[in-house]
């Protein structure tokens, strides 16, 4: 049975250790990893489901890259990934977030509204189905100059 804690394709765990302590985190954002530590408190092994610092970092560089506005992100958890996507967009970027669980959600939102990215995130809680088929509808009907670039 796969060990869902060690979710990298790193299985050398010397290096894995270097790469986070001389790249992934001391470039992490403090209320990522605020987020980060308070998930791992509260969620105990369900903490997996967040990206990986060294994933977010990289997923904020593509949208930087991308030069993104407007993103989705469908299943957001404590939002570790969505905070991530918030902090690398412009001041101006939106991301929908859609999850069922609006408790985990609510989880990180305390650390969303300490980074002042809470203006940037529309969040529903809601089936991401019953959403997606009206934000389809929606934009065949009123197209916009800018659709999401990046779905996670």
């Amino acid at each position: 049975m796969a060990d869902w804690t060690k979710k990298t394709i790193l299985r050398n765990d010397a290096l894995l250790q270097y790469i986070y302590e001389t790249s992934a985190s001391p470039k992490e954002h403090e209320q990522l990893k605020e987020l980060r530590e308070a998930t791992v408190h509260k969620y105990k092994d369900m903490s997996v489901m967040n990206v990986p610092v060294n994933e977010a970092q990289l997923l904020s560089l593509l949208l930087k890259i991308m030069n993104a506005k407007k993103t989705l992100e469908i299943g957001v958890f404590t939002g570790y990934s969505l905070l991530a996507t918030a902090l690398a967009l412009p001041e101006d970027g939106k991301v929908i977030a859609i999850d069922t669980d609006k408790e985990a959600y609510e989880t990180g939102s305390p650390f969303i509204n300490k980074a002042g990215m809470h203006h940037k995130i529309k969040f529903t809680p809601s089936d991401a189905f019953l959403i997606l088929d009206d934000l389809i509808q929606n934009l065949l009907l009123h197209p916009r100059p800018t659709p999401p670039k990046l779905v996670r």
